[in-house]
Protein backbone atom coordinates (compact mmCIF):
# COMPACT_ATOMS: atom_id res chain seq x y z
CA UNK A 1 0.00 0.00 0.00
CA UNK A 2 1.72 3.20 -1.15
CA UNK A 3 1.33 6.47 1.38
CA UNK A 4 0.45 9.97 0.78
CA UNK A 5 4.24 10.49 2.53
CA UNK A 6 5.46 8.12 -0.22
CA UNK A 7 3.73 10.16 -2.86
CA UNK A 8 4.87 13.11 -1.57
CA UNK A 9 8.39 12.38 -1.30
CA UNK A 10 8.48 11.32 -5.29
CA UNK A 11 6.88 14.45 -6.19
CA UNK A 12 9.28 16.40 -4.27
CA UNK A 13 12.80 14.47 -4.26
CA UNK A 14 12.69 14.42 -8.01
CA UNK A 15 13.21 17.84 -8.27
CA UNK A 16 16.17 17.42 -5.64
CA UNK A 17 17.61 15.25 -8.65
CA UNK A 18 16.33 17.26 -11.65
CA UNK A 19 18.08 20.85 -10.10
CA UNK A 20 20.94 19.36 -9.65
CA UNK A 21 21.63 18.10 -12.75
CA UNK A 22 20.65 21.68 -14.01
CA UNK A 23 23.40 23.28 -12.24
CA UNK A 24 25.99 20.80 -14.11
CA UNK A 25 24.22 21.53 -17.26
CA UNK A 26 24.95 25.20 -16.70
CA UNK A 27 28.23 24.95 -16.70
CA UNK A 28 28.16 21.97 -19.92
CA UNK A 29 27.33 25.32 -21.88
CA UNK A 30 29.37 27.67 -20.38
CA UNK A 31 32.46 25.09 -21.49
CA UNK A 32 31.18 24.92 -24.90
CA UNK A 33 30.68 28.33 -25.97
CA UNK A 34 33.57 30.27 -24.13
CA UNK A 35 36.06 29.97 -26.91
CA UNK A 36 33.78 32.64 -29.05
CA UNK A 37 34.87 35.28 -26.04
CA UNK A 38 38.68 34.32 -25.79
CA UNK A 39 39.13 33.62 -29.40
CA UNK A 40 41.73 36.38 -29.76
CA UNK A 41 43.53 35.68 -26.69
CA UNK A 42 43.73 32.02 -27.98
CA UNK A 43 45.11 32.78 -31.55
CA UNK A 44 47.78 35.30 -29.68
CA UNK A 45 48.89 32.67 -27.12
CA UNK A 46 49.16 29.44 -29.41
CA UNK A 47 49.66 32.00 -32.10
CA UNK A 48 47.76 30.02 -34.81
CA UNK A 49 45.22 30.50 -37.60
CA UNK A 50 41.65 30.80 -37.54
CA UNK A 51 41.31 27.09 -39.19
CA UNK A 52 43.67 25.69 -36.16
CA UNK A 53 41.19 27.44 -33.71
CA UNK A 54 38.51 26.34 -35.77
CA UNK A 55 39.71 22.84 -34.53
CA UNK A 56 40.87 23.44 -30.89
CA UNK A 57 37.53 24.04 -29.97
CA UNK A 58 35.28 21.50 -32.32
CA UNK A 59 38.06 19.51 -30.52
CA UNK A 60 35.48 19.63 -27.69
CA UNK A 61 32.64 18.63 -30.25
CA UNK A 62 34.56 15.72 -32.14
CA UNK A 63 34.93 13.53 -29.27
CA UNK A 64 31.15 15.28 -27.80
CA UNK A 65 30.07 13.50 -30.54
CA UNK A 66 31.74 10.43 -30.48
CA UNK A 67 30.55 9.80 -26.51
CA UNK A 68 27.16 10.24 -27.60
CA UNK A 69 26.49 6.41 -28.20
CA UNK A 70 28.81 5.70 -25.08
CA UNK A 71 26.42 8.23 -23.15
CA UNK A 72 23.45 6.37 -23.70
CA UNK A 73 24.64 3.37 -22.80
CA UNK A 74 26.59 4.72 -19.85
CA UNK A 75 22.58 6.37 -18.87
CA UNK A 76 20.53 3.11 -19.68
CA UNK A 77 23.15 0.40 -17.87
CA UNK A 78 25.63 2.31 -15.99
CA UNK A 79 22.53 4.84 -14.44
CA UNK A 80 22.64 8.47 -14.85
CA UNK A 81 23.64 9.45 -11.16
CA UNK A 82 27.27 7.86 -11.52
CA UNK A 83 27.81 7.86 -15.36
CA UNK A 84 27.64 11.98 -14.35
CA UNK A 85 29.74 12.05 -12.03
CA UNK A 86 32.58 10.02 -13.15
CA UNK A 87 32.71 11.76 -16.58
CA UNK A 88 32.00 15.54 -15.54
CA UNK A 89 35.37 14.92 -12.96
CA UNK A 90 36.89 14.23 -16.28
CA UNK A 91 35.16 17.28 -17.55
CA UNK A 92 37.15 19.50 -14.70
CA UNK A 93 40.16 18.32 -14.90
CA UNK A 94 40.23 18.81 -18.68
CA UNK A 95 39.10 22.72 -17.90
CA UNK A 96 42.11 22.95 -15.72
CA UNK A 97 44.51 21.56 -18.19
CA UNK A 98 43.05 23.63 -21.22
CA UNK A 99 44.21 27.04 -18.86
CA UNK A 100 47.83 25.32 -17.88
CA UNK A 101 48.28 24.44 -21.45
CA UNK A 102 51.57 26.21 -22.78
CA UNK A 103 51.20 24.67 -25.80
CA UNK A 104 48.48 23.93 -28.70
CA UNK A 105 48.46 20.56 -28.87
CA UNK A 106 48.28 20.41 -24.21
CA UNK A 107 45.24 22.93 -25.11
CA UNK A 108 43.67 20.76 -27.82
CA UNK A 109 44.17 17.78 -25.20
CA UNK A 110 42.40 19.88 -22.12
CA UNK A 111 39.57 20.71 -24.80
CA UNK A 112 39.10 17.03 -26.12
CA UNK A 113 39.05 15.92 -22.29
CA UNK A 114 36.38 18.62 -22.07
CA UNK A 115 34.51 17.44 -24.94
CA UNK A 116 34.74 14.03 -23.35
CA UNK A 117 33.22 14.34 -19.72
CA UNK A 118 30.62 16.82 -20.16
CA UNK A 119 29.33 14.77 -23.12
CA UNK A 120 27.89 12.37 -20.34
CA UNK A 121 25.44 14.95 -18.96
CA UNK A 122 22.29 15.61 -21.03
CA UNK A 123 21.52 12.09 -21.93
CA UNK A 124 21.53 11.24 -18.20
CA UNK A 125 19.05 14.40 -17.74
CA UNK A 126 16.80 12.80 -20.33
CA UNK A 127 16.96 9.43 -18.44
CA UNK A 128 15.99 11.26 -15.51
CA UNK A 129 12.98 12.87 -16.45
CA UNK A 130 11.75 9.77 -17.93
CA UNK A 131 12.07 8.11 -14.76
CA UNK A 132 10.77 10.59 -12.66
CA UNK A 133 8.35 12.75 -14.49
CA UNK A 134 5.34 12.00 -17.01
CA UNK A 135 5.94 11.82 -20.77
CA UNK A 136 3.65 14.72 -21.03
CA UNK A 137 5.87 16.81 -18.80
CA UNK A 138 9.17 15.57 -21.16
CA UNK A 139 9.41 18.62 -24.01
CA UNK A 140 8.16 21.02 -21.11
CA UNK A 141 11.30 20.14 -19.13
CA UNK A 142 13.65 19.97 -21.94
CA UNK A 143 12.36 23.21 -22.80
CA UNK A 144 13.69 24.58 -19.07
CA UNK A 145 16.96 22.10 -19.48
CA UNK A 146 17.91 24.40 -22.09
CA UNK A 147 17.09 27.42 -21.02
CA UNK A 148 19.64 26.45 -17.75
CA UNK A 149 22.14 25.68 -20.75
CA UNK A 150 21.83 28.83 -22.41
CA UNK A 151 21.93 30.69 -19.25
CA UNK A 152 25.49 29.16 -18.85
CA UNK A 153 26.19 30.14 -22.56
CA UNK A 154 25.28 33.60 -21.58
CA UNK A 155 27.48 33.65 -18.69
CA UNK A 156 29.91 32.68 -21.08
CA UNK A 157 30.04 35.58 -23.08
CA UNK A 158 29.79 39.21 -21.35
CA UNK A 159 30.41 37.75 -18.00
CA UNK A 160 33.33 35.89 -18.96
CA UNK A 161 34.57 38.97 -20.87
CA UNK A 162 34.58 41.05 -17.75
CA UNK A 163 36.34 38.36 -15.63
CA UNK A 164 39.15 37.28 -17.96
CA UNK A 165 39.81 41.08 -18.46
CA UNK A 166 40.39 40.80 -14.63
CA UNK A 167 41.85 37.67 -13.98
CA UNK A 168 43.26 36.49 -17.38
CA UNK A 169 41.97 33.74 -19.40
CA UNK A 170 43.69 31.33 -18.08
CA UNK A 171 42.58 31.83 -14.73
CA UNK A 172 38.91 31.71 -15.62
CA UNK A 173 39.68 28.06 -16.60
CA UNK A 174 40.96 26.92 -13.33
CA UNK A 175 38.13 28.77 -11.49
CA UNK A 176 35.81 26.53 -14.07
CA UNK A 177 37.93 23.06 -13.65
CA UNK A 178 37.57 23.11 -9.65
CA UNK A 179 33.79 24.34 -9.55
CA UNK A 180 33.17 21.13 -11.93
CA UNK A 181 34.72 18.36 -9.67
CA UNK A 182 32.37 20.35 -6.51
CA UNK A 183 29.12 19.53 -9.07
CA UNK A 184 30.19 16.13 -9.67
CA UNK A 185 30.41 15.69 -6.08
CA UNK A 186 27.24 17.06 -5.49
CA UNK A 187 26.18 14.65 -8.35
CA UNK A 188 26.99 11.84 -6.67
CA UNK A 189 25.12 12.96 -2.87
CA UNK A 190 22.19 14.21 -4.19
CA UNK A 191 21.28 12.41 -7.49
CA UNK A 192 18.98 8.86 -7.74
CA UNK A 193 17.95 7.05 -10.46
CA UNK A 194 14.83 6.68 -10.06
CA UNK A 195 12.10 6.67 -7.05
CA UNK A 196 12.89 2.66 -6.21
CA UNK A 197 15.97 3.78 -5.47
CA UNK A 198 15.12 5.52 -2.26
CA UNK A 199 12.69 2.60 -1.51
CA UNK A 200 10.16 4.68 -3.25
CA UNK A 201 6.66 3.45 -5.81
CA UNK A 202 7.88 4.50 -9.14
CA UNK A 203 6.06 7.54 -10.85
CA UNK A 204 2.99 4.88 -12.48
CA UNK A 205 2.50 3.88 -9.47
CA UNK A 206 2.08 7.27 -7.78
CA UNK A 207 -0.39 8.05 -10.78
CA UNK A 208 -2.22 4.65 -10.37
CA UNK A 209 -1.42 4.31 -13.89
CA UNK A 210 -1.79 0.49 -14.67
CA UNK A 211 1.69 -1.23 -16.34
CA UNK A 212 1.52 -4.20 -18.51
CA UNK A 213 3.69 -6.70 -16.56
CA UNK A 214 4.48 -8.89 -19.81
CA UNK A 215 5.80 -5.31 -21.74
CA UNK A 216 7.25 -3.91 -19.12
CA UNK A 217 9.64 -7.20 -18.84
CA UNK A 218 9.91 -6.86 -22.79
CA UNK A 219 11.26 -3.57 -22.11
CA UNK A 220 13.51 -4.40 -19.55
CA UNK A 221 15.24 -7.24 -21.54
CA UNK A 222 16.31 -4.81 -24.78
CA UNK A 223 19.60 -5.45 -24.93
CA UNK A 224 22.25 -2.41 -27.02
CA UNK A 225 22.13 -3.48 -30.43
CA UNK A 226 18.29 -4.05 -30.29
CA UNK A 227 17.71 -0.79 -28.86
CA UNK A 228 20.67 1.42 -31.35
CA UNK A 229 18.25 -0.84 -34.74
CA UNK A 230 15.18 0.76 -32.39
CA UNK A 231 16.76 4.63 -32.45
CA UNK A 232 17.91 4.25 -36.04
CA UNK A 233 14.91 2.53 -38.02
CA UNK A 234 11.93 5.59 -35.87
CA UNK A 235 10.59 6.65 -39.23
CA UNK A 236 11.66 10.41 -38.15
CA UNK A 237 15.35 9.64 -37.07
CA UNK A 238 16.85 9.85 -40.74
CA UNK A 239 15.41 13.36 -41.22
CA UNK A 240 15.75 14.68 -37.45
CA UNK A 241 19.48 13.91 -37.87
CA UNK A 242 19.67 15.87 -40.82
CA UNK A 243 17.94 18.88 -39.31
CA UNK A 244 19.91 18.53 -36.15
CA UNK A 245 23.57 18.65 -37.83
CA UNK A 246 21.96 21.46 -40.06
CA UNK A 247 20.87 23.72 -36.86
CA UNK A 248 23.49 23.26 -34.61
CA UNK A 249 26.52 23.56 -36.70
CA UNK A 250 25.66 27.06 -38.03
CA UNK A 251 24.56 27.79 -33.91
CA UNK A 252 28.38 26.98 -32.53
CA UNK A 253 29.86 28.36 -35.33
CA UNK A 254 28.32 31.84 -35.03
CA UNK A 255 27.59 31.78 -31.15
CA UNK A 256 30.31 29.00 -30.27
CA UNK A 257 33.47 30.80 -31.85
CA UNK A 258 33.22 33.33 -34.43
CA UNK A 259 30.52 35.84 -33.65
CA UNK A 260 32.68 38.43 -31.58
CA UNK A 261 35.59 38.12 -34.47
CA UNK A 262 33.32 38.84 -36.94
CA UNK A 263 31.63 42.29 -35.16
CA UNK A 264 35.50 43.19 -33.82
CA UNK A 265 36.82 42.64 -37.27
CA UNK A 266 33.40 44.01 -39.36
CA UNK A 267 32.45 46.46 -36.99
CA UNK A 268 35.44 47.66 -35.44
CA UNK A 269 33.75 47.01 -31.76
CA UNK A 270 35.34 46.07 -28.65
CA UNK A 271 35.67 42.57 -27.27
CA UNK A 272 33.45 43.24 -24.69
CA UNK A 273 30.78 45.14 -26.61
CA UNK A 274 30.84 42.55 -29.08
CA UNK A 275 30.34 39.81 -26.05
CA UNK A 276 27.63 42.21 -24.57
CA UNK A 277 25.46 41.80 -27.89
CA UNK A 278 25.96 38.07 -28.60
CA UNK A 279 24.65 37.87 -25.07
CA UNK A 280 21.32 37.99 -26.74
CA UNK A 281 21.55 34.80 -28.49
CA UNK A 282 21.68 32.66 -25.05
CA UNK A 283 18.82 35.56 -23.99
CA UNK A 284 16.63 34.32 -26.90
CA UNK A 285 17.23 30.74 -26.41
CA UNK A 286 16.80 31.47 -22.78
CA UNK A 287 13.44 32.61 -23.73
CA UNK A 288 12.52 30.48 -26.73
CA UNK A 289 13.33 26.76 -25.50
CA UNK A 290 10.59 26.69 -22.46
CA UNK A 291 7.94 28.76 -24.66
CA UNK A 292 8.56 26.36 -27.43
CA UNK A 293 8.08 23.28 -25.40
CA UNK A 294 5.21 24.59 -23.79
CA UNK A 295 3.37 25.53 -26.43
CA UNK A 296 4.30 21.83 -28.22
CA UNK A 297 3.29 20.36 -24.92
CA UNK A 298 0.33 22.58 -23.87
CA UNK A 299 -1.29 24.99 -26.92
CA UNK A 300 -0.95 23.33 -30.79
CA UNK A 301 -0.45 19.68 -29.34
CA UNK A 302 2.13 19.16 -31.92
CA UNK A 303 6.23 18.59 -32.20
CA UNK A 304 6.11 18.95 -36.01
CA UNK A 305 4.53 22.18 -36.14
CA UNK A 306 6.69 24.13 -34.08
CA UNK A 307 10.02 22.63 -35.05
CA UNK A 308 9.44 23.85 -38.64
CA UNK A 309 7.98 27.46 -37.74
CA UNK A 310 11.09 27.84 -35.69
CA UNK A 311 13.29 26.78 -38.62
CA UNK A 312 11.74 28.69 -41.16
CA UNK A 313 12.11 31.79 -39.45
CA UNK A 314 15.99 30.86 -38.98
CA UNK A 315 16.25 30.01 -42.37
CA UNK A 316 15.41 33.31 -42.92
CA UNK A 317 17.88 34.63 -40.26
CA UNK A 318 20.63 33.52 -42.13
CA UNK A 319 19.72 34.70 -45.51
CA UNK A 320 19.14 38.04 -44.26
CA UNK A 321 22.50 38.41 -42.62
CA UNK A 322 24.56 36.75 -45.94
CA UNK A 323 22.63 39.58 -47.75
CA UNK A 324 23.13 42.59 -45.36
CA UNK A 325 26.41 41.51 -43.27
CA UNK A 326 27.00 45.40 -42.93
CA UNK A 327 25.58 48.55 -41.05
CA UNK A 328 24.80 46.73 -38.18
CA UNK A 329 24.32 48.98 -34.82
CA UNK A 330 24.90 47.31 -31.68
CA UNK A 331 20.87 47.47 -31.39
CA UNK A 332 19.79 45.93 -34.31
CA UNK A 333 22.30 43.05 -34.00
CA UNK A 334 21.25 42.35 -30.32
CA UNK A 335 17.95 42.08 -31.59
CA UNK A 336 19.03 39.67 -34.50
CA UNK A 337 20.84 37.11 -32.20
CA UNK A 338 17.66 37.26 -29.44
CA UNK A 339 15.66 36.37 -32.53
CA UNK A 340 18.25 33.75 -33.64
CA UNK A 341 18.57 32.72 -30.51
CA UNK A 342 14.81 32.18 -29.79
CA UNK A 343 13.41 30.72 -33.21
CA UNK A 344 16.75 28.46 -33.26
CA UNK A 345 15.38 27.13 -29.86
CA UNK A 346 12.79 25.30 -31.41
CA UNK A 347 15.07 22.22 -31.96
CA UNK A 348 14.46 21.25 -28.60
CA UNK A 349 11.20 19.67 -29.40
CA UNK A 350 12.91 17.16 -31.42
CA UNK A 351 14.11 15.24 -28.43
CA UNK A 352 10.20 14.14 -28.05
CA UNK A 353 9.55 14.03 -31.80
CA UNK A 354 12.12 11.34 -31.61
CA UNK A 355 11.58 9.38 -28.22
CA UNK A 356 7.75 9.44 -26.79
CA UNK A 357 6.56 6.73 -28.71
CA UNK A 358 9.59 4.47 -27.62
CA UNK A 359 10.10 1.91 -24.67
CA UNK A 360 11.84 3.85 -21.69
CA UNK A 361 14.52 1.30 -21.74
CA UNK A 362 16.28 2.95 -25.11
CA UNK A 363 15.67 6.40 -24.28
CA UNK A 364 18.98 7.29 -23.09
CA UNK A 365 20.41 4.81 -26.37
CA UNK A 366 18.05 6.65 -28.60
CA UNK A 367 18.58 10.30 -27.82
CA UNK A 368 22.69 9.39 -27.40
CA UNK A 369 22.83 7.94 -31.22
CA UNK A 370 20.38 11.20 -32.40
CA UNK A 371 22.66 13.80 -30.61
CA UNK A 372 26.00 12.96 -33.06
CA UNK A 373 24.12 14.38 -35.84
CA UNK A 374 24.04 18.02 -33.56
CA UNK A 375 27.71 18.04 -32.21
CA UNK A 376 29.39 16.97 -35.60
CA UNK A 377 27.49 19.96 -36.79
CA UNK A 378 28.98 22.07 -34.65
CA UNK A 379 32.65 20.59 -35.22
CA UNK A 380 32.16 20.64 -38.35
CA UNK A 381 30.73 24.10 -38.67
CA UNK A 382 33.31 25.74 -36.72
CA UNK A 383 36.49 24.10 -38.19
CA UNK A 384 34.64 24.64 -42.00
CA UNK A 385 33.81 28.43 -41.22
CA UNK A 386 37.60 28.77 -39.85
CA UNK A 387 39.02 27.37 -43.58
CA UNK A 388 36.95 29.80 -45.42
CA UNK A 389 38.06 32.23 -43.56
CA UNK A 390 41.89 31.35 -43.88
CA UNK A 391 40.80 31.10 -47.58
CA UNK A 392 40.42 34.83 -47.89
CA UNK A 393 43.48 35.91 -45.80
CA UNK A 394 43.64 39.12 -43.37
CA UNK A 395 43.33 42.26 -44.26
CA UNK A 396 45.36 44.70 -41.99
CA UNK A 397 44.97 42.28 -39.55
CA UNK A 398 41.39 41.66 -39.94
CA UNK A 399 39.13 38.70 -41.84
CA UNK A 400 37.57 40.59 -44.48
CA UNK A 401 33.93 41.50 -44.83
CA UNK A 402 33.09 38.75 -47.89
CA UNK A 403 35.16 36.14 -45.81
CA UNK A 404 32.22 36.20 -43.31
CA UNK A 405 29.59 36.87 -45.72
CA UNK A 406 30.76 33.76 -47.05
CA UNK A 407 30.44 31.50 -43.74
CA UNK A 408 27.18 33.31 -43.44
CA UNK A 409 26.17 31.15 -46.80
CA UNK A 410 27.13 27.82 -45.92
CA UNK A 411 24.55 28.25 -42.40
CA UNK A 412 21.94 29.25 -44.75
CA UNK A 413 22.57 26.50 -47.23
CA UNK A 414 22.63 24.09 -44.46
CA UNK A 415 19.36 25.28 -43.10
CA UNK A 416 17.38 24.73 -46.31
CA UNK A 417 18.27 21.09 -46.63
CA UNK A 418 17.95 20.62 -42.50
CA UNK A 419 14.44 22.57 -42.67
CA UNK A 420 13.17 20.70 -46.02
CA UNK A 421 14.15 17.43 -44.11
CA UNK A 422 11.52 18.51 -41.25
CA UNK A 423 8.64 18.12 -43.78
CA UNK A 424 9.37 14.40 -44.46
CA UNK A 425 8.45 13.54 -40.39
CA UNK A 426 5.40 12.42 -38.77
CA UNK A 427 3.63 13.64 -35.74
CA UNK A 428 4.57 11.90 -32.94
CA UNK A 429 2.74 13.97 -30.04
CA UNK A 430 0.43 11.73 -27.22
CA UNK A 431 -2.12 13.44 -25.40
CA UNK A 432 -2.03 13.49 -22.25
CA UNK A 433 -5.22 11.51 -21.22
CA UNK A 434 -3.97 8.78 -23.83
CA UNK A 435 -0.58 8.22 -21.59
CA UNK A 436 -2.33 7.64 -18.46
Amino acid sequence: MITEQQKAKVLSYRWVCLVTLWFVYFFVYFDRVAPAVVAPELMKAFNISAASLGLLSAAYFYPYAAMQIPSGIFSDFLGPRLAVTIFFIVAGVGTALFGLAQSYDWAVAGRVMMGIGVAVVYIPIMKIQAQWFRPHEFSTLTGILLTVGNIGALGAAAPLAKFVAITGWREAFYYLGAITVILAAATYLLVRNRPQDMGLPSLNEVDGVRVDAAEAARDEAIKLGEAIKIAVTNRNFPWLAVYAFAVYGPMMGFQGLWAVPYMMDTFGWTKQAASNVLSWWAIGMICGCPIHGWVSDRVVHSRKKVVITGAAVYTLGWLYIALSPTGWSETTMALFCFLMGGFGGAYITNYAHLTERLPRKVVGTAIGVFNLFYFVGGAFFQQYMGVILDGYGRVAGKFPVAAYTSTFWLCFGGMVIGTMALLFTVETFVKKEAVK
